[in-house]
C-alpha cells in the first residue's frame, strides 16, 4: 500500500474516533454544581481528534522524509505509554499536585533528559499553575492525597 492512501485511511480512522468521542461525550452531563461537567474535555478532545483526521485526509502530499522509528522510538513511546499508567495510579494516594509535577517532570526528562534543571522548574511551576486553574479559578474538586490538598 502507498503512504499516501496510509494516511488516507489513518486520517479515516481518527476522523471516526473524534466523532465517536463527540457522539459519546454528548451522554455526559455538560454541567455540574461545581462547573464544567464532565462532557467539556472527552467533546472538545473529539472535535480536535476529527478536525486532524480530516486534516491527514485532506493533505495533498505524504512527507518523504519521514520512515519507520527505531527500536529506540518505540522504548521511549512505550515508557511514555508506562508513565501516563502510573500518573494515572499515583493521582488519588499522592494527590493532583505532587503526582501531577512528578509526572511533568518524568515526562520532560523522558523527552530531552539533558536539561534536568529546566524540566524542574517547568514540570513544578507548571503543575502550580493547573493546580490554581482547576482548584482556585474553576473551583474543580481534585484529588489531596497524602497532603491533603
Amino acid at each position: 500500500m502507498s503512504p499516501v492512501v496510509i494516511a488516507r485511511l489513518a486520517g479515516l480512522v481518527v476522523t471516526g474516533l473524534g466523532v465517536a468521542a463527540c457522539i459519546l461525550a454528548r451522554r455526559l452531563p455538560a454541567q455540574t454544581g461545581f462547573g464544567l461537567g464532565p462532557a467539556f474535555l472527552p467533546f472538545w478532545t473529539g472535535i480536535l481528534l476529527a478536525a486532524c483526521g480530516l486534516w491527514l485526509c485532506a493533505r495533498p502530499v505524504v512527507d518523504a522524509e519521514v520512515t519507520w522509528p527505531s527500536a529506540r522510538g518505540f522504548a521511549r513511546a512505550g515508557s511514555g505509554f508506562v508513565l501516563l499508567v502510573l500518573y494515572a495510579l499515583a493521582l488519588k494516594p499522592l494527590g493532583y499536585l505532587f503526582s501531577t509535577a512528578v509526572f511533568l517532570v518524568a515526562g520532560i526528562l523522558l523527552l530531552e533528559p539533558l536539561r534536568r534543571v529546566r524540566a524542574l522548574v517547568v514540570g513544578i511551576a507548571s503543575a502550580a499553575f493547573l493546580f490554581l486553574i482547576f482548584r482556585v479559578w474553576l473551583r474543580i474538586p481534585l484529588p489531596g492525597g497524602v497532603l491533603g490538598w
